[in-house]
């Protein structure tokens, strides 16, 4: 990249800056500092915790049954197909469908999610459920609090495998000293959380619950970790309440340009990376990749900021309809490779009982709709102008090389989040459901933030 070449990149930032950056600088961000997501008028809340365990009937589970044998599958994939370009492949349904009938034991998977302690207690209107998971006693030193947020299409079940090793690190490290106690919320729309109704549940607000939940459980400060949602929903809890929180650990990263700085690393970073990325694994770096590959795999996301209610209404009468249109995410986010692959590789990272516990999670609560809601609620102004806002707590993030689009470069990374750990990751595995794929690479990558900021 020549000279005049990188003149005319900060030239084009620089426009780009004060055309669509700087003229919004002033605009008012109101940020509710409470709500009311019940139905009806607003009443006090019932503070209490009460246990909690997942138990679907034999009459829902037989209702299941009997629309998974009538299901219609009359299409076939074109013959020139092998895999999911076209989206998920016809035999790979049947398969499912078959396994779901004859080999799916709900009961067994029933028992797994409730092999972790499970509560409800209500926030603003709102019966929110969460697991709360603690380390053995006095086998630590010292213990952290630590905020596991899902994201969409996964639920809490994506954390299950490494549990575990957060409450017990030893069993990864026998030199850790310290464990975490972990709070697993369902997302209110999600699992077995409420869903909101009303309008207004955007990250803001989940946020803001998710901060209560915390502070009723006897927590003023903790560490905080997500993807996909998970990270939106944190890294705004970083800007709202960052005296509350020690650390934020995310697996990836969504960022808003904010400066000049970031536009002009931006630009430079698509003509010559090497200029602006040190990592060798960004010196392809190309905007233009990212947002092809983005317009292909995001038809998904553009439904439901929009129009939610209308496909939601398709999935939640169908489980078949809807484990096609969830498990097609856990092929080609998990490696965009998949996609030519007959059973798109669904089940070289998970098992089949795993996909389908994770279906059924969202099947039988009957919350698809409420799930994909949470799209069009995001896209509200003020939650988008917070986005904008560096975080100041200390940030480390585990960077896979499969996630949705394309890890964030390191530069790029700290120019919105007080970056103090960036781990990118090399190899053939680690997509976008990081927790449910690779939970111990996640689970060291925690651990080590963690010692980073606490010099243990």
């Amino acid at each position: 990249m020549s000279f005049k070449h990188i003149i005319l990149a900060v030239i084009i930032a620089f426009v780009a800056y004060k055309c669509f950056i700087s003229s919004g600088d002033n605009a008012q961000i109101d940020i509710p500092k409470d709500g009311y997501f019940g139905s009806g008028a607003k009443k006090a809340d019932n503070e209490a915790i009460v246990s909690f365990k997942i138990h679907v009937t034999d009459a829902e589970l037989l209702d299941i049954k009997n629309r998974l044998t009538n299901s219609r599958v009359t299409h076939n994939t074109l013959e020139d197909i092998k895999g999911f370009e076209y989206g998920f492949n016809t035999q790979t349904l049947r398969t499912v469908k078959d396994y779901w009938l004859n080999k799916f034991d709900w009961r067994k998977q029933e028992a797994l999610l409730n092999s972790f302690p499970q509560f409800k207690t209500e926030i603003e209107g709102l019966n929110i459920h969460y697991l709360h998971v603690t380390p053995p006693k006095n086998k630590y030193k010292t213990v952290f609090p630590l905020l596991l947020v899902h994201g969409w299409p996964g639920s809490i079940f994506e954390f299950y495998k490494m549990i575990p090793m957060l409450i017990d690190p030893k069993t990864i490290d026998p030199k850790i000293d310290f464990a975490f106690e972990l709070i697993v919320p369902s997302i209110p729309g999600y699992g077995y959380s409420d869903s909101s109704k009303i309008t207004g549940l955007d990250q803001l607000a989940v946020a803001r619950l998710f901060k209560k939940l915390m502070l009723r459980i006897g927590h003023k400060q903790w560490f905080a970790q997500g993807g996909d949602w998970g990270s939106l929903i944190t890294a705004q809890m970083a800007r709202l309440y960052p005296e509350n929180l020690f650390g934020l650990h995310v697996n990836m990263a969504f960022m808003q340009p904010s400066t000049f700085k970031q536009i002009v690393y931006t630009i430079i970073g698509n003509f010559a990376p090497s200029l602006v990325f040190k990592n060798p694994i960004h010196h392809n770096y190309s905007s233009k990749r990212i947002f092809m590959y983005l317009l292909e795999e995001t038809g998904y996301g553009h439904i439901q900021c929009t129009k939610p209610d209308t496909v939601g209404a398709a999935l939640n009468d169908s489980p078949l309809g809807m484990a096609a249109y969830i498990l097609e995410k856990f092929s080609t986010w998990t490696n965009p490779d998949f996609v030519h692959l007959e059973d798109g590789g669904l089940t070289k990272k998970f098992t089949m009982d795993e996909l389908l516990t994770n279906v059924m999670i969202y099947y039988t609560n009957g919350n698809i709709v409420n799930s994909q809601r949470f799209y069009k609620e995001s896209l509200g102004h003020e939650n988008m102008e917070l986005q904008k806002q560096y975080v100041t707590v200390k940030t480390g993030y585990a960077a896979f090389p499969f996630d949705l689009g394309e890890r964030v470069p390191e530069e790029l990374f700290e120019l919105s989040f007080n970056m103090v750990t960036y781990n990118a990751f090399e190899g053939e595995e680690g997509g976008h459901f990081a927790a449910f794929e690779t939970p111990k690479l996640l689970a060291k990558d925690i651990i080590n933030f963690v010692k980073t900021i606490n010099k243990l």
